[in-house]
């Protein structure tokens, strides 16, 4: 993994003391939050990937996400490192019809979205619930999308599904890849370099212009609720992660 996702670790942590960070302008300050909002298990898995000291005690204070009402709760709790295993019932808990609901954690549930999607797969499956992971992620992927980085959870849910499920997920998951152009958005560009790696993809190309957008450090070109151009924590992660899978670091479905 690149020194400078390391040392831009480093001086988050001495930046946000105890909250989480979220999203900083280039050359700014991070916007932190208090639990992490449901981008906590992204900064909680950076330092995991990092091999930083400080990663299980971030682990830990995503606890208090148990039993949100918000499928959220795999994103937050398979990719920080968690208990996977009481968020996996707590999912289970609020399935209705065979699909975890959005929730309303973050707002009125107006739904399935494709950001609904993200981490549910591996954290169902891994706990022997396959067959709520499937009609879960069926659902999702139905979806008609056209949001760049909701395509990329789509793409990483059917990558997801292609080896937690089955491999008639592999062709889904192949054409999302295909159909990927330059997003705009350097977060859904890194989702779906891990999720091109995780089909055995070659990811060289978004790989190139992620790294085009580092800066001092920072990954930039991030858009996020209104935001241009700024750092956001979940896209530094998977940018970490789609290295460290690159490089050998960490087996592709390790997260």
């Amino acid at each position: 993994m690149a020194d400078a996702v390391r040392a831009r670790v480093e001086a988050t942590l001495a930046e946000v003391g105890d909250r989480f960070p979220l999203v900083a302008p280039p050359g700014g300050s991070w916007r932190t939050t208090a639990r992490g909002s449901w981008a906590g298990g992204c900064w909680a898995g950076l330092l995991w990937l990092t091999g930083h000291p400080a990663a299980a005690r971030w682990t830990a204070k995503l606890d208090t996400w148990h039993d949100s009402d918000t499928v959220l709760q795999a994103l937050i709790f398979w990719y920080g490192r968690g208990d996977t295993a009481r968020a996996a019932r707590s999912l289970a808990s609020r399935a209705v019809d065979g699909v975890v609901p959005w929730g309303t954690a973050f707002g009125p549930d107006a739904g399935p979205r494709s950001d609904g999607a993200a981490g549910v797969v591996p954290l169902l499956a891994s706990h022997g619930l396959g067959e709520l992971a499937r009609s879960h992620v069926d659902a999702h992927l139905a979806l008609a999308e056209t949001w760049p980085r909701g395509r990329a959870w789509l793409m990483l849910a059917a990558a997801d599904a292609a080896w937690w499920l089955g491999e008639e997920y592999r062709p889904r998951a192949l054409a999302l890849a295909r159909e990927w152009e330059a997003p705009g958005d350097t977060a859904a560009d890194a989702i779906a370099s891990v999720a091109m790696l995780k089909l055995g993809l070659d990811a060289s190309l978004p790989l190139a212009r992620l790294g085009e957008s580092v800066h001092d450090g920072r990954l930039l070109g991030g858009t996020y609720d209104g935001l241009e151009n700024h750092e956001l924590v979940w896209g530094t992660f998977f940018y970490a992660l789609a290295l460290a899978i690159a490089a050998g670091e960490v087996s592709p479905h390790e997260f």
